[in-house]
């Protein structure tokens, strides 16, 4: 009796892992999410040494039967802010609020990556151009309540031409069918770095706050910094093929 399960259990090492799974159809289409931190290079990290910390968006079209992704990619990070407890007003002294400056970038570009479309580890070159948006914020908040924003304003903002290179691997760790009957999608482990090579121009960091004679924050636009913005950025998500 104990002859039966053992040779079956042999058969069923025989079988190739392949006759277990369904067949199903792959999209085109692939979206990630990452963590991104953006470190300051050349004349950049020479104004400011502050790190940004923020998220990247990425969503391409793979080219059929070709080791060819076409896309966009789209980030956002914040690379310093303060708060501040300050009075409503020269005349309302009694009333305190909460003043945050936020200096901060976007960051969008068309990128064109090669990289192959099986396999678990999927290595990948790609090149990228497009643009960073820099701006400075301020906003002031009612100190009793969280989230009570009631007035803001931009202090400082540049756009700046920016191209650049990078890689990355993605590692799949599922791959399965959708609700949909016969269409397929498959998650990864995303990790890349990219070099952006930015254009010249006109920002605020945390250095850039003086003080008035009542201990105010300040910021005048000849304190800011002007130069060329490349960044090393580094991303860890997740992507999506579907």
């Amino acid at each position: 009796m104990k002859a039966i399960p053992l040779f079956l259990f042999i058969a069923l090492l025989a079988v190739p892992a392949d006759a277990f799974a369904q067949e199903f159809r792959i999209g085109q289409f692939q979206g990630g999410l990452q963590f991104l931190v953006a470190a300051p290079r050349g004349e950049f990290r020479e104004n400011t040494d502050d790190i940004g910390y923020g998220l990247t968006l990425d969503l391409g079209y793979v080219i059929p039967r070709m080791p060819v992704v076409v896309g966009g990619t789209f980030g956002f990070a914040t690379y310093g802010s303060r708060t501040f407890r300050v009075p409503l007003s020269q005349t309302v002294q009694l009333v305190n609020v909460e003043l945050e400056n936020s200096n901060n970038f976007a960051l969008g570009h068309l990128f064109l990556r090669f990289q192959p479309q099986t396999g678990v580890f999927r290595p990948y070159f790609e090149g990228l151009v497009g643009m960073n948006y820099f701006w400075t914020e301020s906003t002031v908040e009612d100190e009793r309540y969280e989230n009570s924003e009631f007035a803001g304003s931009v202090n400082l903002s540049d756009v700046a031409f920016s191209y650049g290179a990078g890689g990355g691997v993605m590692f799949c760790v599922y791959r399965g069918e959708t609700d949909d009957p016969g269409r397929g999608v498959e998650v990864f482990i995303d990790a890349r770095v990219r070099y952006l090579v930015g254009g010249e121009a006109e920002y605020f960091d945390e250095d850039s706050i003086v003080f008035d004679n009542q201990g105010v924050p300040q910021l005048y636009e000849e304190n800011a910094k002007i130069s060329e913005t490349d960044m090393l950025a580094f991303g860890l998500g997740v992507s999506v093929r579907f």
